[in-house]
């Protein structure tokens, strides 16, 4: 019984997002994939199972879905003895654009040794580096939902934009629609929580000056990962923008993810410290760039 009764709850609130969505699409601003720049954030430390195929396998199918959209991956805290993953991104996507950060620079700002990824400060320089619009931050576990794609082209600069969520068992090929409509493969799925709370980790997106006025997510938080999505979801909302969901996300589930239970690299995020503002060269926006090829940058420390 309780499981019909969390069905119907998801489902309605999946109506009444749904409804939201219509009431303010009407007259918005046109949006087109080349307004848009994807930021992706990643380390090959098979985090997650093969790293480098989930990561190749994910950006193929949502730059199908966005074909003329800026990528911009952000390689963080790379380990020396292995290749980088921006050699094949460069080659395989035109509009790519890869900055890896060394772990001389990530061991100046990290306090929580059980973490070797600083998802939201690499999310910043993201932000930073990007040129277009409007801006996408989606996992390299994450696909775009199919239903997304029409939402996308009319949206609202006053508003963030998150996303359903659906986990699901990937068999490790490439992305066809078999993986979404075969219900035995889905491990678990929520509807979005009111104003987004608890979704945007995965995806989030919004008009790139509303993050720039935000100065991005908070860089005081230097030992955590759970809860800065949110803050920087509360930081947006403090500065009056509005909330509104696209469709689904899909997650391609690992035994790490945080719906499976504690994880200890996450460490734990117990305030809400709206508003923040960090200082200006939030986003490493002042540390110098080592060209290493066409379009991959390495940061070098100050």
């Amino acid at each position: 019984m309780n499981y019909y009764i969390s069905k119907i709850k998801n489902e309605l609130n999946e109506f009444l997002w749904t409804l939201k969505r219509l009431f303010i699409r009407i007259g918005k601003e046109k949006v087109e994939s080349k307004d848009i720049s994807i930021i992706v954030v990643g380390r090959n430390d098979n985090y997650g199972g093969d790293f480098s195929l989930c990561l190749k396998t994910t950006l193929d199918w949502n730059i199908k879905q966005l074909p003329d959209a800026e990528v911009i991956y952000i390689e963080w805290n790379k380990i020396e003895e292995k290749e980088s993953d921006c050699n094949w991104i460069e080659q395989r996507y035109k509009n790519a654009k890869c900055y890896i950060v060394p772990n001389q620079i990530h061991t100046t700002v990290n306090s929580n040794p059980k973490m070797p990824v600083m998802e939201y400060f690499a999310k910043n320089i993201g932000t930073r580096k990007a040129t277009r619009d409007w801006i996408i931050m989606i996992n390299a576990d994450c696909l775009i939902g199919n239903e997304m794609m029409k939402n996308i082209t009319r949206l609202n600069k006053k508003y963030v934009y998150g996303t359903h969520y659906i986990s699901f068992k990937w068999d490790g090929n490439p992305i066809e629609q078999y993986h979404f409509r075969d219900k035995k493969n889905i491990v678990i799925r929520f509807p979005a929580q009111k104003n987004l709370s608890a979704v945007v980790g995965n995806f989030i997106m919004t008009y790139k000056s509303n993050w720039v006025n935000a100065t991005g997510y908070d860089e005081r938080l230097t030992n955590v990962r759970a809860g800065v999505d949110d803050n920087g979801l509360e930081q947006l909302r403090f500065m009056g923008l509005k909330t509104a969901v696209l469709g689904h996300h899909y997650h391609l589930d690992h035994p790490e993810s945080i719906i499976h239970g504690a994880n200890t690299s996450h460490g734990e995020n117990e305030f809400k410290n709206i508003p923040y503002k960090n200082n200006e060269q939030w986003g490493f926006i002042n540390y110098p760039l080592k060209q290493i090829s066409e379009r991959i940058w390495q940061l070098e420390k100050i």
